[in-house]
């Protein structure tokens, strides 16, 4: 009877190794609001397996009622506050935007802990170095790479036949974004957004990493493949209103400062910078910058959550049909 009950068990758990690792317990399914089953319409959570390691990765996600060829998948990276659901939360009102021809998307926000991606060499720069920035970490243990691996997964669960995917992403969030599209040049990305970023990263040999790509001490950056980085579609989305100085705290690296003393003026530089830098080797740059009326999240909410303008600018970089969205 014992063997009869483990068989059941395994064959009802279809795809289950990859939805929750094998020391998962229901214990950590419940706190993160995620859920044993496959995908199913509407909103829910599930846990995405790391195979590069024995722990999972939460993705919030909101699924269509009506799935087709023509379906879409937009990723939606949240920022220092790791609060994945809240960004699942703020794209799912575009499905519902009233006078507007909807675009049909699957919105996948996956949460990367602190646990597993301590700190901003965790997240922010992808986890491609360990945390003292000496060692470079083997490729299939990045975050960015995480994002690559959870899009092939949700295509098998679900069954759509897209072959790229969109990536948004604010604040920290930006930061991942830019550096995914820089150092992963050849991922799957149809378009990329990054809004409000506090650093960025310059193809700048003589700029100290993670600023720039210039590195002294432990090991030397990957080969980046900037042809296809600048021919990768990326919008830098800059709130107007996000002109105060940042504090310190903002300032990891000693050369946050060189590039602006707020998100406006360091956006301005970084895209200055990288076109001049896609000039000179008369690259097919398809980067563009773009400003918009608002600010870095919405005053006085726990936790911060971003400027709906932000938001919905970036849907219509997405989804031109959209209508309604007065980004000028």
């Amino acid at each position: 009877m014992k063997r009869l009950f483990a068989f059941m068990i395994a064959f009802l758990c279809f795809d289950f190794d990859h939805l929750v690792n094998a020391s998962g317990s229901i214990s950590e399914l419940s706190d993160n609001s995620c859920t044993l089953r496959v995908l199913k319409k509407g909103e829910g959570c599930f846990l995405y397996k790391v195979e590069a390691g024995d722990f999972s990765i939460p993705v919030y996600y909101y699924l269509p009622n009506h799935l087709d060829a023509n379906t879409k998948v937009v990723f939606a990276m949240h920022g220092e506050q790791r609060n994945a659901e809240d960004y699942r939360n703020d794209w799912r009102n575009i499905y519902y935007r009233k006078g507007s021809n909807n675009p049909n998307f699957i919105l996948l926000a996956p949460q990367f802990k602190q646990k597993r991606f301590p700190k901003t060499t965790g997240y922010n720069l992808g986890n491609m170095f360990t945390e003292d920035l000496s060692t470079l970490n083997p490729q299939n243990q990045w975050a960015f790479t995480q994002i690559e691996n959870i899009f092939d997964f949700v295509k098998r669960s679900t069954k759509v036949n897209a072959t790229n995917y969109y990536l948004y992403g604010h604040s920290a969030g930006a930061q991942f974004v830019h550096r995914m599209v820089i150092f992963m040049p050849h991922a799957h990305i149809k378009k990329a957004i990054a809004a409000e970023a506090g650093s960025y990263t310059i193809p700048d040999k003589h700029t100290e990493y993670p600023c720039g790509f210039k590195k002294e001490t432990g090991d030397q950056l990957p080969s980046v493949d900037l042809k296809t980085t600048f021919s990768t579609p990326m919008t830098i989305i800059l709130g107007t209103k996000d002109n105060k100085p940042l504090s310190a705290q903002h300032d990891t690296y000693k050369c946050d400062t060189q590039q602006g003393s707020n998100r406006l003026a360091r956006g301005e530089y970084f895209y200055t910078q990288v076109q001049i830098i896609a000039n000179k080797k008369k690259e097919d740059f398809q980067w563009t910058l773009k400003k918009v009326t608002a600010a870095h999240i919405v005053a006085k909410t726990n936790p911060p959550i971003e400027d709906p303008m932000l938001v919905s600018c970036a849907a219509k970089e997405f989804f031109p049909e959209l209508t309604g969205v007065d980004c000028n």
